[in-house]
């Protein structure tokens, strides 16, 4: 199994951990009312509310901002992918079949993307900084060794990289560049723009991956169940189980 996977599923048990502790938690705040000798069983059900709301207070804003830069990681690596691969595909015409006009309209359009790249590119950089894990850190060792080795050519266009991993755009220079060059640097295999577009694909689904486990971990805190496995509420409420099971 990859590191990426192995890391992935370590993120997924952590979060899943933390579902169970809460719903650990509901279950020992009813077991209290339940020894305190109330047969009301709207007093029990108010007791695992308002545990379950205490529990939820504590946990929202870490899930809440766990999803929150996971959203904004996936989105920006979508559009990461889609620059790269327009980018990738122009021009469709050889370079000696191109008129002036036709050169002239390619120097622009690269130009918008490349801008448009960067921007999106800083924005997956920076959630993928804040929200830290070992998956994201393997993605952004990797994403900071692309530029690297890309470093000499990308800079001639007015392209450098912060410490950070974030880029920094001089688009004077960018301007300058001939259309070969922007072709050789920035439109073909092998380089800085295809590596980060075949990576971001990773980084879209490691996100998924984080939000589908975090939306289920919120869900999961809402429930509290018994020894059985079943709802407290369904026992409580005289449901399919019961604590005899």
């Amino acid at each position: 199994m990859s590191t990426s996977k192995v890391n992935s599923l370590i993120t997924q048990n952590r979060l899943l951990s933390q579902a169970k502790s809460r719903a650990r938690a509901q279950s020992v705040a009813t077991g209290k009312a339940l020894l305190n000798g109330t047969n009301n069983k709207d007093s029990v059900v108010n007791s695992v509310n308002n545990k379950a709301g205490q529990q939820n207070t504590k946990v929202s804003e870490a899930d809440r901002k766990a999803k929150e830069n996971y959203t904004t990681m996936k989105e920006a690596a979508e559009s990461v992918k889609k620059h790269a691969k327009n980018l990738l595909v122009w021009p469709e015409k050889k370079w000696d079949e191109m008129t002036e006009d036709e050169i002239a309209e390619y120097k622009v359009d690269v130009r918008k993307e490349v801008v448009s790249l960067v921007e999106d590119y800083n924005t997956m950089i920076k959630s993928m900084s804040e929200e830290q894990g070992k998956v994201n850190e393997i993605y952004l060792k990797q994403m900071k060794g692309y530029f690297k080795n890309a470093q000499k050519d990308l800079e001639s266009l007015g392209i450098t990289q912060k410490e950070d991993g974030t880029l920094s755009l001089d688009q004077e220079l960018l301007k300058a560049a001939d259309a070969e060059t922007l072709k050789k640097v920035l439109g073909s295999e092998g380089t800085f723009v295809s590596d980060i577009g075949n990576r971001v694909e990773n980084v879209i689904s490691n996100a998924e991956t984080n939000l589908a486990v975090i939306n289920k971990s919120i869900y999961a805190g809402n429930y509290t169940y018994n020894q059985y496995g079943s709802d407290i509420f369904e026992a409580l409420l005289g449901g399919k189980y019961n604590s005899k099971g």
